[in-house]
């Protein structure tokens, strides 16, 4: 049976994008700019949909959370576009004695990112745009906004993808930066049985430098079961609010795994 053109899911689905959103972006932060353009195009003539809500609340004796997120995703041969919202309102008691308060709101936040990767005519190159906008007014930041564009190519049957991308971030009390994305994607067959996969990005800016490279080898021992060797880098490397240079941020790790293919 071939599946439909839209699925709607209605089990949770958790994104958080907005953990500390000060003047140095976490890993995280910077791996979702370049998520989006990492989902290929679908090989079909018929457009995949997929539509998700969710929400969550949590309370203790003296606080309590809110949570709603939804997504949007739409893959075709010539799009992939994307929409994930959250709001997030949060309560807790502040002061003590005669001066206490109850139940009072500590975080009223609004997340809002849309990204798109579109194919240029019936050519290999592939434009990328992504905007993300924060938005809470109890904060420190009260705003933070990024904003990127950029173009792209695939190579040899689109088994290798390449782009560039200038962005631009603005944040209240910390002002406005651009930056500089290199990200790449490989998925390449050594021999019959060994493939190679990458996922990388080089992500600039003037007071920081950052980069990650996931490198798998996998050997498919048979038609359900394979070998994979994981090797991830990452290293970070930023200027201080005092111009210190802090270069010691490397993570390496190196994984082996087993892979059940049940289909």
């Amino acid at each position: 049976m071939k599946p439909s053109k839209s699925f709607f899911l209605l089990p949770l689905f958790f994104i958080s994008f907005f953990d500390q959103a000060y003047a140095v972006e976490s890993e995280a932060q910077r791996e979702a700019i370049i998520a989006p353009r990492a989902k290929r195009f679908y090989k079909s003539s018929r457009a995949r949909q997929y539509l998700s809500f969710g929400g969550s609340y949590s309370s203790d004796y003296n606080s309590k959370d809110y949570q709603l997120n939804s997504r949007y995703l739409y893959q075709s041969e010539r799009f992939v576009n994307e929409i994930n919202f959250e709001h997030q309102s949060s309560y807790a008691d502040s002061g003590s004695g005669a001066a206490k308060k109850y139940d009072v709101k500590k975080v009223e936040l609004y997340d809002l990112m849309l990204s798109t990767k579109a194919r240029l005519g019936s050519s290999m190159n592939y434009g990328v745009g992504y905007h993300r906008t924060i938005y809470d007014k109890l904060s420190t930041y009260e705003y933070d906004t990024r904003s990127a564009i950029g173009i792209g190519r695939m190579f040899f049957r689109e088994k290798l993808e390449a782009d560039f991308s200038v962005g631009h971030r603005d944040v209240k009390n910390y002002g406005a930066k651009f930056d500089f994305i290199i990200s790449w994607r490989a998925n390449f067959k050594i021999t019959e049985n060994i493939t190679f996969i990458q996922r990388a990005f080089w992500f600039l800016d003037n007071e920081s430098l950052d980069n990650q490279f996931k490198t798998s080898l996998v050997y498919r021992m048979s038609d359900r079961l394979s070998l994979e060797l994981r090797h991830n880098f990452e290293h970070r490397r930023y200027e201080d609010d005092n111009k210190r240079v802090n270069n010691n941020f490397v993570n390496r790790s190196v994984t082996f795994g087993v892979i059940f293919d049940l289909n």
